[in-house]
């Protein structure tokens, strides 16, 4: 279960370009290491030292990304950016079928209203973090209908939580 939580759009920005410039440097050091060692070891065995670079880099790029996830991943100064990372990955599973979610949430669906309206708020909170007022505008008058309706229907508009299995119902037909 996903939960929005109230992180300042400035906190965020600066924790995760900090938390981005650690994991930049953990993969220059390692993607150069592994890079020196592919050249070095392999060059023999063949003269094209760029692919060989690149080999290297790429691998370094995979042990990066395995210490990142493995190390790195549940500490504090990681956790502005795993919540976005977490933000945008739940809020994809509504943006798949967020057509039928939408028709719906039209036709009276309070699950998929519900559903809208966490994507409507983790929507609003990541254009905030990435500075996109711009796109806020886009979504505003769907997102007030959608108040007015759950409002008149009683549902709470605070829909801060959710789980990629509600989306279920919403799959795309084998015939779209």
């Amino acid at each position: 279960m996903f939960q929005i939580e109230p992180i300042d759009p400035k906190v965020y920005r600066k924790k995760s370009r900090n938390a981005t410039l650690i994991m930049m440097a953990i993969f220059i050091v390692i993607g150069f290491i592994f890079a020196s060692l592919s050249v070095h070891y392999l060059g023999p065995y063949n003269n094209n030292h760029l692919v060989l670079n690149f080999l290297g880099a790429f691998v370094g790029l995979l042990i990066t990304a395995f210490i990142v996830k493995t190390f790195m991943a549940d500490k504090p100064f990681m956790h502005e950016a795993m919540y976005g990372f977490r933000l945008k990955r739940n809020l994809m599973h509504v943006t798949n079928r967020l057509r039928h979610i939408q028709e719906s949430a039209q036709q009276g669906d309070e699950q998929a209203m519900k559903i809208l309206r966490f994507y409507h708020l983790g929507l609003t909170q990541m254009h905030k973090f990435d500075q996109n007022s711009s796109a806020l505008l886009d979504i505003q008058r769907e997102k007030e209908e959608l108040e007015k309706r759950m409002s008149d229907l009683g549902l709470e508009l605070n829909q801060i939580e959710f789980d990629p299995v509600w989306t279920q119902d919403y799959k795309e037909s084998s015939h779209d």
